[in-house]
């Protein structure tokens, strides 16, 4: 299994867009406040390779708004999916993200009990966990 979850790696990627574009950013929880929010949860993928440092992890990412905000809270979605999906080969914290892909499209998924928007974003990668001694598995 990578050393840290997606949804920190992801974090990561997005930390520089979310210092500027005024959305607040949390891991794992749909807090109460602010309205302004991306939130990033991990999700089950495929199996990970038995034999090679080779995992597939899924990214959920949820975007919510202002009760009146409909289209910017889609703009932020639209923005998060660019800068996540085709992401290059690269190191991200520990691991080596290898690629990643959309699962399904962007879409709308309702409104909270505040009447705020909520849009969903999903994401399958390709990591290529840090060495660890204690492992079956082999680096490629």
């Amino acid at each position: 299994m990578a050393e840290y979850p997606a949804s920190e790696g992801a974090k990561s990627l997005l930390a520089a867009h979310v210092a500027i574009s005024g959305w607040k950013l949390e891991v794992g929880i749909m807090p109460d406040k602010p309205d302004k929010i991306i939130v990033l949860t991990d999700a089950m993928g495929r199996t990970p390779n038995p034999k090679w440092l080779l995992d597939f992890p899924n990214l959920q990412v949820v975007v919510r708004g202002p009760v009146n905000g409909y289209m910017n809270t889609f703009r932020e979605a639209k923005a998060v999916k660019d800068l996540l999906l085709g992401v290059t080969s690269q190191d991200i914290l520990l691991d080596r993200w290898v690629s990643v892909t959309q699962s399904g499209d962007l879409g709308f998924i309702g409104r909270d009990e505040n009447m705020r928007p909520n849009f969903s974003v999903n994401f399958a990668l390709i990591i290529e966990p840090q060495s660890v001694t204690n492992s079956n598995r082999f680096s490629l």
